[in-house]
């Protein structure tokens, strides 16, 4: 067990201790990659509810990247790009206009300086960016303060500036999509009084710990409303001081696809999404190992 672990099963043992353990549970089912990368599973009053993924990129020397595939075909695409590399975790992630491997993702996207849609999402308040050298950042697009390094302290508006963002993105060979932002800066953004449809939902988080920067994939296997979902990974990571950035929902609907690889580069059997085929895929996200 590496430092970054252990601490943070001392954490999980003082929200035990303090009555905050209301939500997952969460007890080791691998490590893996010299431990830069755990997997928790979950569970919540006796029942499992699936597993945490958790990287941590900076104990990994920022090893651990992250690449995604928005438009054409993304599989193929993948399928060229992944030779000689370790995966580390394939998902399903922004939502599609269809349900083609060429469909196009919903709201404003850029895939790899390719920008593939111009249209913002206006109900799509989360704004993910895939940077070049392997970094995910996250904005919210109601905050107007979007930083590009590359354009020195200046901050932007999505919306006001969508050009500027294009262009960057365009020629930052970055990668660019929306989709809902559940969690932001330690605030649940999402409220009982939205859908109450129960599902599976699959959730990345990006947080900070001590300074370290800690990428995550929630992928609860249970139906529950997105509210229960984010609720319950918001408290389970700041009751033990995991500082939230934020939380998106990754879709889980006609194309949830989700593999998770060992050190020997096979998938564990019980960690997926309900669909294996990766060609069906109109997106992917990916993390791999350098």
């Amino acid at each position: 067990m590496n430092r970054f672990q252990f601490t943070f099963f001392v954490l999980i043992l003082m929200g035990m201790s303090h009555g905050l353990f209301a939500q997952y549970s969460l007890s080791t089912y691998s490590s893996l990659r010299n431990q830069d990368i755990s997997i928790f599973n979950l569970s919540k009053g006796g029942s499992a509810y699936g597993q945490a993924i958790w990287m941590n990129r900076s104990a990994s020397g920022k090893r651990i990247k992250a690449k995604y595939f928005a438009s054409g075909n993304a599989y193929q695409s993948f399928k060229n790009w992944k030779i000689g590399k370790d995966i580390i975790l394939i998902s399903s992630g922004a939502y599609s206009e269809g349900w083609t491997s060429n469909s196009t993702p919903i709201g404003l996207c850029v895939d790899n300086g390719r920008i593939v849609n111009r249209n913002i999402k206006n109900e799509m308040d989360g704004l993910v960016i895939v940077e070049a050298v392997g970094g995910v950042r996250v904005s919210d697009i109601e905050r107007n303060d979007l930083t590009l390094h590359s354009l020195g302290k200046r901050k932007i508006s999505p919306r006001r500036d969508k050009i500027t963002l294009l262009n960057w993105g365009s020629s930052e060979n970055a990668t660019i999509f929306q989709t809902h932002l559940l969690a932001f800066e330690n605030t649940l953004r999402v409220g009982t009084n939205g859908s109450h449809e129960s599902a599976n939902r699959r959730m990345l988080v990006l947080a900070t710990y001590n300074g370290e920067v800690i990428h995550l994939v929630f992928h609860i296997t249970r139906n529950v409303t997105l509210y229960q979902a984010a609720n319950d990974v918001q408290k389970t990571l700041i009751k033990r001081g995991i500082n939230v950035v934020g939380v998106l929902n990754l879709d889980t609907g006609g194309y949830d696809i989700l593999k998770v690889y060992n050190d020997q580069g096979y998938p564990y059997s019980d960690i997926s999404g309900t669909v294996n085929n990766l060609s069906d895929a109109t997106n992917l996200l990916v993390y791999y190992y350098e």
